[in-house]
C-alpha cells in the first residue's frame, strides 16, 4: 500500500510539473487555403494524383471550420440533435475541439474512400451491409478481399489529369436562381464561413472520365475545400454513396457521346475545347 501511495504522489507531482497541453501540440491537418476555388480542388485533386490523403484532407477547412462553427446555430436551423453531427459538442476545451477536429478529419476520409470507390467500383454500396454466402466462408472472405484489391489496385491515380472547370449555372439552370442561392447562405451560416460555391472539376485517370462536384468555402480572402458532395450534385440528383464524384469508362462516354445530336455535341466542344475533349474521347 505504501508503494502504490508513493507511485500515486510521484504521478501527481510529475503532471502538475508538465506543461499543460495547448493547440499549438495537437496536429494541424487544414493548409493555408488558396486564393481560389479552382486552387482549392486543384490541390485535392493533386492529392489524389500523388494517393497522398494528407494533402487531400489538407484542402479541406478543418482547424478553422472548427473554430469557426456555431452549434447553436445549427441546431437552431435542423432542430434536431445526433451524435453523427460533425461537429458534435461545443469546442469547451481542448479536448473536445480535439474530438471536433478529428471528427471534421474523418468525415473527409470517410468521403475520399466513397469518391476512389465510386471510381474503382461505381455502383457499390458499402454503406450496406455486404454478406458473404456460400459453403466456404474462408474462401468467400478470401476472394472478397481479393476482388477489392484487384480493383483498387488496377486504377493508376498517377495518370490522374484535371481538364477544365465547368461552370454549375452550366449544369443546372436551378444553381444560380435566387432561392438555391439563399438556401446556400442559410447553410453556410453556422460554418461562420464568408462564402460558398459549387466547383465541378472534369478529370482522367487511367481509361476514367470523371467529374468532381464539390461545395467550397471562403473564410477571409482564403478559400478551402468545404464538402465533397456540393450543392451542384444535389441538384443534379447524384446519389451520396459517391463522394460527389461521377466516373464512367471512356469508352462509355463515347456511347454517350454517339447518342447526342450534332447541336449539343457543338456546345459541349466549345465549352470543353478540342484538345480537352479528344482527351476524355479517345481510348
Amino acid at each position: 500500500m505504501k508503494l502504490f501511495s508513493r507511485t500515486l504522489a510521484c504521478l501527481l507531482v510529475m503532471c502538475l510539473c508538465a506543461p499543460l497541453w495547448a493547440h499549438a501540440d495537437l496536429p494541424t491537418y487544414e493548409g493555408p487555403g488558396w486564393d481560389t476555388p479552382e486552387e482549392a480542388v486543384a490541390f485535392y485533386l493533386e492529392g489524389l494524383k500523388e494517393q497522398d490523403i494528407g494533402k487531400m484532407i489538407s484542402a479541406y477547412a478543418v482547424e478553422t471550420y472548427i473554430d469557426h462553427f456555431d452549434l447553436t446555430a445549427q441546431l437552431a436551423r435542423i432542430r434536431a440533435y445526433t451524435l453523427s453531427l460533425v461537429p458534435r459538442m461545443p469546442n469547451t476545451g481542448d479536448l473536445l475541439r480535439a474530438i471536433n477536429i478529428e471528427a471534421r478529419k474523418d468525415e473527409i476520409v470517410r468521403a475520399t474512400l466513397y469518391q476512389i470507390t465510386a471510381i474503382c467500383l461505381p455502383g457499390q454500396d458499402f454503406t450496406r451491409v455486404t454478406t458473404l454466402s456460400g459453403e466456404n466462408d474462408n474462401q468467400d472472405a478470401k476472394e472478397f478481399v481479393e476482388g477489392l484489391e484487384k480493383a483498387f489496385g488496377a486504377m493508376d491515380f498517377g495518370t490522374l489529369d484535371v481538364l477544365l472547370f465547368v461552370p454549375s449555372e452550366v449544369l443546372s439552370e436551378h444553381y444560380a436562381s435566387e432561392g438555391n442561392q439563399e438556401n446556400l447562405k442559410r447553410q453556410i451560416a453556422p460554418t461562420g464561413a464568408d462564402e460558398v460555391r459549387s466547383v465541378v472539376a472534369v478529370f482522367t485517370v487511367s481509361n476514367k472520365a470523371c467529374a468532381l462536384l464539390c461545395d467550397v468555402m471562403r473564410y477571409g480572402d482564403r478559400w478551402f475545400m468545404f464538402k465533397p458532395i456540393g450543392n451542384i450534385a444535389s441538384l443534379l440528383g447524384l446519389d451520396p454513396i459517391t463522394g460527389g464524384v461521377i466516373s464512367m469508362s471512356k469508352r462509355e462516354l463515347l456511347g454517350l457521346w454517339d447518342e447526342l445530336d450534332a447541336d449539343t455535341r457543338n456546345e459541349f466542344a466549345e465549352l470543353l475545347g478540342t484538345s480537352d475533349l479528344l482527351r476524355l474521347l479517345v481510348e
